[in-house]
């Protein structure tokens, strides 16, 4: 039997499809070496990996070959102890650790953020506040034929009191030194939003659009691109009067808030916090994701934290197990039955993934967090 190669004497010899996995032992003899590495091949996504890589795979300083560990906690092994399970995951993919309630330390391709991702600054904040200011929270099979932007019916709590929640929400965790004074939204400023059935609207649509799934087509790895990005916002005035994209608008209200909030948190802000899954519970338009609030969000435990970092992790967690089941994720569609662009069936759903779905922390961190120019 050949005698394996020791990558910590020989740095490169694992290549790019492996890594090296260091170990001590101790030795009595100085001029023994207390150190041996072994070159193991990545995990094949959807396979197994070392939930002690938590949110990722760790970070390498260029020159440190080894893995280890940088937390520490009851059941994990000190600080400075090198990873001994023999998984990692391909330098493309990312060990998804304990962050998805439905699945085990699984290695997942690494959804990187687009180039021209959408960053808070201040009109972004405003827009996405609208789509709070038209939750519908209406039965989507309700046809109500002629409505128009100014046309919205009351289901469950009135209006003016859904108008009124979202500018006390938004007023409590609005960042004033990032985003300026926060001055109250108003119904009226969506009035001039185009209805998804107009002509005036379909005709902006691009025929790669028109071809899947109209005013609900999404492609979120590029939600920005010419033709295949996604369709322009618009209302669903015959249903509820909530805008096309409001789930992913109110995502990304969400993470901005939480992610440049304080450090430490005022008893008001996390009252707010604490309300917000139990809030769109009861006011999201889309009647399926209601349904999946108390599982994808309270489910996961509510912080009682009045740390900052705390919460936007909660909501950072929150969205990537959404992602993990949304049929856009699955199927790239609103509706996994295209056919004409070769998507599974809708029973064929379940473990087919065409986009990437989750997002590292760090990305998460990049995407969100509003940097202050001094």
């Amino acid at each position: 039997m050949p005698e394996m190669q020791d990558c910590y004497l020989q740095p490169h010899i694992c290549g790019s499809d492996k890594w090296c996995e260091l170990n001590d032992h101790v030795s009595w003899n100085e001029g023994g070496t207390t150190t041996r590495g072994r070159c193991l091949e990545f995990q094949d996504r959807c396979a197994s990996c070392s939930a002690t890589a938590e949110e990722g795979n760790p970070f390498v300083i260029p020159g440190l070959i080894g893995t280890f560990e940088a937390k520490t906690s009851e059941d994990s092994r000190p600080f400075g102890s090198y990873i001994q399970r023999g998984t990692r995951c391909g330098p493309e993919d990312i060990c998804t650790g304990d962050s998805i309630p439905v699945l085990p330390a699984t290695c997942v391709e690494r959804r990187s953020l687009p180039s021209d991702h959408d960053k808070p600054l201040q009109q972004k904040m405003y827009e996405w506040g609208k789509r709070l200011m038209r939750m519908g929270a209406f039965n989507w099979q309700r046809n109500q034929p002629g409505k128009g932007p100014k046309d919205q019916t009351a289901e469950g709590s009135t209006r003016e009191e859904v108008h009124a929640g979202v500018n006390t929400i938004l007023s409590g965790l609005w960042n004033p030194a990032l985003w300026g004074r926060f001055e109250n939204l108003t119904i009226e400023s969506t009035y001039d939003e185009l209805c998804c059935n107009w002509d005036n609207y379909t005709a902006q649509l691009s025929q790669f659009q028109k071809d899947r799934t109209g005013a609900s087509y999404r492609f979120p790895m590029d939600p920005n691109a010419e033709e295949i990005g996604n369709a322009p916002s618009c209302l669903w005035c015959d249903f509820d009067g909530a805008y096309n994209d409001e789930n992913p608008s109110i995502w990304s209200l969400v993470h901005a808030l939480t992610f440049n909030l304080p450090m430490v948190l005022s008893e008001y802000q996390y009252t707010l916090l604490s309300s917000l899954p139990m809030w769109l519970r009861e006011h999201l338009s889309c009647p399926l994701c209601r349904s999946h609030i108390e599982e994808h969000l309270i489910g996961l435990g509510v912080p009682t934290s009045r740390s900052g970092e705390a919460w936007a992790h909660f909501f950072w967690r929150a969205h990537n197990y959404v992602n993990e089941q949304s049929e856009v994720t699955r199927c790239g569609s609103q509706s996994c039955g295209w056919g004409p662009w070769e998507t599974p069936e809708s029973y064929n759903c379940a473990g087919v993934y065409r986009y990437a779905w989750f997002v590292p922390f760090p990305d998460a961190q990049r995407q969100w967090t509003v940097q202050i120019v001094v």
